[in-house]
């Protein structure tokens, strides 16, 4: 299999998950190669393997937050004990006796092996998982994979006969899918650099600009299928290539960028909106469900679980976008619960 993608001395085959990141690694990048020289532009493939190189910490960070997770339930296991225990209390567990920490958790007469040990089996297979699919890389490099699979889908259809009009709305698709990863990806950037205000604004900016060049290549495609392929194809190696070598700032040169981004507010508040919501959820019914078994009453749930969703949404979309920008989401948001007109 020759050497590890990872840069390590080390055959492939000697690392199980190794050998498996690879063959995800070339799935995407040997048909990406063959289509940049197709479409006759420059494409440094030791570069890509190189940026997708597996690292095997990136698993262990991922550990880290079911570990983080399972903490925080013990945690609340421990401040809520007190309260479970007491008589008539509202988490009262109707026993006369108090039970210790590991029957409160897991249950009376319960073997906490029997949760423990499915819980480590499953982050086993989601180990193997992620190596399968190459998702122990740097996440600055996530990008990569949908940019290499736009660039083959953009040289499939340049050399296609038939079904064009159905490819190209599929590559369409798939170039409308790449505005989000390349937001993400400048925000990790930002943040690792120390997520200063200017910086971060600069990198918004351009990447707007990308993800505009590419949307109006995009469109091209209704009229001139093979031309828009082609220029769809060009800009994805070009970004690609730049995001390979960390030039987040220089993703596309100035030459194929629009004056002013032009994206639709509706579309991107959208995106913003769903994220939160969904981890709002999320954390949410987690919540939830831990009160509902500790005997909290539908009653105080019901309500307690919409204003959460609500103040976690906003909490979230603070963080990651700022308290301006989440109260003007959040309008959005309470226009849904409101029987009156969006705000």
């Amino acid at each position: 299999m020759g050497e590890a993608v990872s840069g390590t001395s080390l055959p492939t085959w000697w690392h199980p998950l190794l050998r498996l990141h690879h063959r995800w690694v070339e799935r995407h990048v040997v048909p990406a190669e063959k289509a940049a020289t197709e479409l006759g532009i420059d494409f440094d493939a030791a570069a890509i393997r190189k940026a997708l190189g597996y690292q095997r910490w990136m698993f262990l960070r991922r550990v880290r937050r079911i570990a983080i997770f399972f903490a925080v339930l013990a945690l609340l296991a421990v401040v809520t004990r007190p309260a479970a225990c007491r008589p008539g209390g509202l988490l009262t567990t109707g026993q006369a006796w108090c039970p210790t920490y590991t029957a409160y958790v897991f249950g009376p007469n319960a073997d906490p092996w029997v949760s423990i040990t499915p819980t480590l089996a499953l982050i086993v297979i989601l180990w193997i998982v992620s190596a399968w699919r190459g998702e122990n890389i740097l996440r600055l490099y996530q990008p990569l994979y949908p940019l290499l699979d736009l660039l083959t889908a953009s040289a499939d259809l340049t050399t296609m006969d038939g079904s064009r009009y159905t490819n190209a709305v599929k590559l369409s698709a798939k170039a409308a899918e790449l505005g989000l990863p390349l937001r993400t990806v400048v925000r990790d950037a930002a943040s690792d650099f120390g997520a200063r205000g200017a910086l971060r604004k600069e990198l918004l900016t351009h990447a707007d600009l990308v993800e505009t060049a590419i949307m109006q290549a995009a469109d091209g495609l209704v009229g001139d299928r093979t031309g828009s392929a082609r220029k769809l194809g060009t800009l994805a190696g070009a970004i690609a290539a730049n995001v390979a070598a960390g030039q987040f700032t220089k993703m596309l040169p100035h030459a194929d960028l629009p004056e002013e981004a032009v994206i639709e507010p509706d579309r991107l508040d959208g995106r913003r909106l769903a994220k939160a919501c969904l981890w709002s959820a999320i954390s949410v019914t987690a919540f939830a469900l831990l009160l509902a078994r500790l005997g909290a009453p539908a009653e105080l749930l019901m309500p307690l679980a919409v204003v959460a969703f609500i103040v976690t949404a906003y909490v979230l979309l603070g963080l990651w976008y700022g308290l301006a920008e989440a109260t003007r989401l959040t309008r959005s948001l309470m226009s849904f619960f409101s029987a009156g007109p969006p705000l």
